[in-house]
């Protein structure tokens, strides 16, 4: 998989398996990839060896849930990172339309 960055957002809902209210982390592939922290807000940085190249306008990349820190449960639904330009603007589960758009 490689290195990946993580934004870190509040859960739409409590895990279904614990009940935990732990920030969801989402795992990400653009931009300079070094394990950095994300809230939505910030802005990413790019390097030599990002992946991917700068963009403009409103645009979204994939995003893979990380498992439960409370009790383990592994969430299999991907989401989507959302982005102006270099700044994380939020976050959306994929649906079918978004998984058939990505560039994999």
């Amino acid at each position: 998989m490689g290195v990946y960055d993580r934004l870190f957002v509040p859960r739409d809902s409590p895990c279904p398996q614990c009940g935990s209210r732990a920030d969801l982390v989402i795992q990400f592939h653009f931009g300079d990839v070094w394990l950095h922290r994300f809230r939505v807000g910030d802005t990413i940085a790019w390097s030599a060896g990002a992946k991917g190249s700068p963009k403009t306008g409103r645009f979204g990349i994939p995003g893979y849930p990380e498992w439960c820190k409370a009790c383990g449960l592994d969430d299999e639904d991907l989401y989507v990172v959302e982005f102006d330009g270099d700044v994380i603007t939020g976050h959306r589960r994929a649906t079918e339309e978004d998984l058939e758009e990505f560039d994999w």
